[in-house]
């Protein structure tokens, strides 16, 4: 019994290595995209013809959905600390909750990670070919 807790212990320290990294990278993703939204605003003070606002507004969305991601992100972390906070942890069963969640979750964040590399090189391509 206790070796099965003490491997726990130390899945339980990754896992919490494992959420603040997450919440360190989301952080980083929302703070890149508020510059790249800095970015446009300044370019759009500009004179700027109807395809350049056009695209422009198509960048604007991509921005606004990309917080709307990093926010739904961001409460999928808290849930999973909540788990780890809790007092029974060690149980197997939310063990096996927990292993679900982060495998989820680092999925997600592989995909998030894409996306928002390709939004920005897009973006800061679109700007370089455009100005």
């Amino acid at each position: 019994m206790i070796t099965i807790v003490m491997g726990n212990n130390k899945k339980l320290f990754q896992y919490r290595h494992e959420s603040d990294t997450w919440k360190r990278y989301l952080q980083f993703i929302q703070q890149e995209n508020n510059h790249l939204k800095t970015r446009l605003s300044q370019v759009l003070q500009h004179d700027t013809d109807d395809e350049f606002l056009e695209r422009a507004e198509y960048f604007q969305s991509k921005f606004i959905a990309e917080d709307d991601t990093v926010n739904m992100l961001r409460q999928d972390v808290h849930e999973i600390d909540q788990m780890l906070a809790k007092d029974k942890v060690e149980e197997s069963s939310l063990i096996k909750e927990l292993q679900k969640k982060l495998k989820k979750m680092n999925k997600d964040m592989e995909i998030v990670e894409r996306q928002f590399n390709k939004l920005k090189t897009d973006f800061n391509t679109y700007l370089a070919d455009s100005l």
